[in-house]
């Protein structure tokens, strides 16, 4: 449950500093010469991909750190 919350937290943090930011981030930025998006959508499609990437990222890591404190 704790790993689903951390997910949506930082999915939305992430989606929305895409959003914000002027300049586009990692890997999001690859989609907009890789398929015709219209122009109005490619920052949103390209947020929602960091969102997903970076928020899969952090979640990971919390995975992992769980199972290494749970383990010791």
């Amino acid at each position: 449950m704790l790993g689903k919350l951390i997910f949506m937290v930082f999915f939305i943090l992430f989606t929305v500093a895409s959003i914000l930011l002027p300049v586009q981030i990692f890997p999001g930025s690859l989609l907009e010469g890789r398929f015709n998006l219209p122009m109005e959508y490619e920052g949103y499609v390209s947020a929602v991909v960091n969102g997903l990437v970076y928020g899969a990222v952090v979640w990971l890591v919390f995975l992992v750190i769980g199972k290494k404190i749970t383990e010791e």
